[in-house]
């Protein structure tokens, strides 16, 4: 879910903010922080609504959503995740700053998209 898809963002402030997005969730970092730092077996709960599969886009791809909708959807799926993983880590766990920066960048990009999307 926290793998950028790759989609083009449309504004300048997206754009930023998806590249920043992209540095912050390189596999190494994503590695590091979401699975190294994670117990054994660890879980979050999560309702199946709630995961975004790569066979759901590609059918919505084929279909009538448009790719500004892509990326709206990849962001809101992306961004719950993030909050979800962050509401359960104590604070002096190593993954709570990168999570918390996760968090303040899917907040950056949730204003940026509030300024022209309903």
């Amino acid at each position: 879910v926290l793998a950028v898809l790759g989609l083009e963002a449309a504004a300048p402030g997206e754009c930023e903010l998806t590249r920043l997005l992209q540095d912050k969730l390189q596999y190494e970092m994503r590695l590091q922080y979401m699975k190294h730092y994670f117990p054994i077996d660890y879980t979050v709960q999560v309702q199946y609504e709630e995961v975004l599969r790569p066979s759901n886009i590609t059918r919505l791809r084929n279909g009538t959503v448009s790719e500004a909708a892509l990326r709206y959807l990849w962001f809101h799926v992306s961004s719950q995740a993030v909050l979800r993983i962050h509401e359960v880590l104590p604070e002096k766990h190593p993954s709570w700053k990168y999570t918390q920066e996760l968090c303040q960048l899917f907040d950056a990009l949730g204003e940026e998209y509030s300024k022209y999307r309903q």
